[in-house]
């Protein structure tokens, strides 16, 4: 077991709807699109979309023409928690043993690495829910996917999603610019396409040996960059990082890609306290997600196994 935290009921009763928040929301990927709260298990997300069609103005008469239409598609939320313990005496002997305090009220005591083992959770849960809204499959055996149904498997049971598939080793550049020509005309001033860190490094160096991209070489590169000439934003997301032989590559309007969660009812939990029936610190963290998109035919999903170095 490991060791962590300290002042805990002050922390629980200040910081429980922070935590929730960075674990829920912190994604970088989840941070850019729209979010839906107020989902108990699944919900629907309620579309609507007219064709009004042009009629002869220079002729009196009223003849409605065009239909509006009101559709639905369903965000299918998984419960999840995360719950972990720690023994302070384990660290007796330890290089951190000198911020031990033995006392009849341990959870009174200031104990140490409570903000960075925090923190340190955040980011992992942040990770991990990052893989699931894209891999997550309610019939895998990866207890980190398995909670919720994510882009690709729905995607890839979606007839009406724009597919195309990457041939092996074509360049990265080549490969977004096939995912740039397959999206719709009529997103191309709002659309991101998504992409693993690997591949996203390649199409950078690529645009650097093109001479397509300049930057000084004091400042970091950066996460997303528009692909040239274009309002397209290219950006590099954790969550399509994968080991399997076929990878993926998304696009579409990060408004119209809906993560839900509840964030307004007492569902979702954050709590670390002292438990004097064994001991132990604990943290119990729980909360619900799910990822839809709003329509079909404007999320491209492209595969491919190899990418030219």
């Amino acid at each position: 077991m490991a060791f962590a935290v300290t002042s805990l009921p002050d922390f629980k009763q200040v910081n429980r709807d922070q935590i929730i928040n960075k674990v829920v929301l912190g994604g970088r990927f989840i941070s850019r699109i729209t979010k839906q709260t107020g989902v108990k298990k699944d919900a629907l997300i309620n579309l609507l979309d007219t064709d009004p069609q042009f009629q002869n103005g220079a002729v009196c008469g009223f003849t409605a023409k065009g239909d509006t239409t009101l559709s639905q598609r369903t965000i299918a939320t998984g419960d999840i928690k995360v719950n972990m313990s720690w023994c302070p005496q384990t660290l007796l002997g330890k290089y951190a043993e000198y911020q031990v305090r033995i006392a009849a009220t341990p959870n009174a005591e200031h104990l140490p690495f409570e903000e960075e083992i925090i923190a340190n959770v955040e980011s992992h849960i942040n990770k991990k829910l990052e893989a699931a809204v894209f891999f997550g499959d309610t019939t895998s055996e990866d207890e980190n996917l398995k909670r919720f149904d994510g882009i690709v498997k729905i995607a890839n049971a979606d007839t009406g999603v724009v597919k195309t598939t990457i041939a092996a080793g074509s360049t990265a550049y080549a490969a977004i610019k096939q995912v740039y020509l397959a999206l719709p005309e009529d997103i191309l001033d709002k659309a991101e396409i998504y992409v693993c860190p690997a591949l996203y490094r390649q199409f950078i160096l690529e645009l650097v040996e093109k001479n397509y991209y300049h930057y000084p070489a004091t400042e970091e590169a950066p996460s997303e960059i528009k692909f040239p000439s274009t309002d397209v934003r290219i950006v590099k997301t954790d969550g399509l990082a994968t080991s399997e032989a076929k990878k993926y590559i998304v696009a579409g309007d990060p408004r119209e890609i809906v993560f839900g969660c509840d964030l307004e009812n007492d569902r979702e939990d954050a709590r670390i306290w002292f438990s004097d029936d064994d001991d132990l610190y604990k943290m119990k963290i729980s909360f619900n997600a799910g990822i839809q998109y709003a329509f079909s035919d404007r999320i491209v999903l492209a595969d491919y196994t190899t990418i030219a170095e």
